[in-house]
């Protein structure tokens, strides 16, 4: 006899995924279409986000945790950002904290110590510190990104080794690495900040972009905290 009910959690899954996507196809259409910028929405996306994530926990699975605690730093750091559009530095030091959450999730599931992992990420800070010193560059803000950003792709690259454990940590890395090409973009919509102008074509296309990568990450990473599945 065919199973037509399938659990709660499936249906709330399949829930999240459809408020989640329309969400996303509105507020491109909206910037294709009329070139506002749906910020309430956006952020409701993200807020949700967070409540899904505080729904996996759940399952009681300590992986839950780290991401439903990410997610709230990141609701944080998106309403100084985006929302109230100001408090970048106090944005960046949540961004931070939530990358150090999907670092201490990294190391929870391989189940080692981070002790080179964090020598070699503080390394790379230094030396990007070094880098904006010697272009005069250096202030809060800018050494707050060195260190996001350097989290960000180490994290990206050490998720590659709780593939073996399970799906679900694929789906974390393809969220990170959308999240890397949100930054890209954010990076290069500064860049008249270094004296490089780019066109209003590009700049729009590029404002585009950045939510456009930035959402599914998002996403993805929430989903990656049960992959969707009843799996480790």
């Amino acid at each position: 006899m065919l199973k037509i009910f399938k659990s709660p959690a499936t249906y709330a899954y399949i829930a999240f995924i459809s408020v989640q996507t329309a969400i996303y196809i509105t507020f491109l259409v909206m910037h294709l279409t009329s070139g506002n910028d749906p910020v309430a929405l956006k952020y409701s996306g993200i807020l949700l986000c967070f409540i899904f994530a505080l729904y996996t926990c759940l399952t009681r699975n300590p992986d839950c945790y780290f991401i439903a605690a990410a997610m709230l730093f990141t609701a944080v750091s998106d309403l100084l950002i985006f929302v109230i559009d100001d408090y970048y530095e106090w944005g960046l030091v949540t961004f931070i904290t939530a990358q150090c959450l999907y670092f201490a999730r990294i190391y929870f599931a391989l189940g080692k110590k981070p002790f080179v992992s964090l020598a070699v990420r503080a390394a790379v800070c230094l030396a990007l510190i070094v880098v904006l010193v010697s272009l005069n560059s250096l202030m809060a803000l800018t050494a707050l990104a060195a260190v996001y950003f350097t989290f960000l792709v180490a994290n990206t690259f050490e998720s590659v080794r709780l593939f073996k454990f399970s799906r679900k940590y694929a789906v974390f890395f393809t969220g990170l690495v959308l999240f890397i090409g949100c930054d890209i973009c954010v990076g290069l919509n500064n860049f008249s900040e270094l004296g490089i102008e780019l066109s209003a074509a590009a700049l729009n296309f590029i404002a585009i972009a950045m939510w456009a990568f930035y959402f599914p990450s998002q996403v993805l990473i929430t989903l990656s905290a049960n992959g969707g599945a009843n799996e480790k």
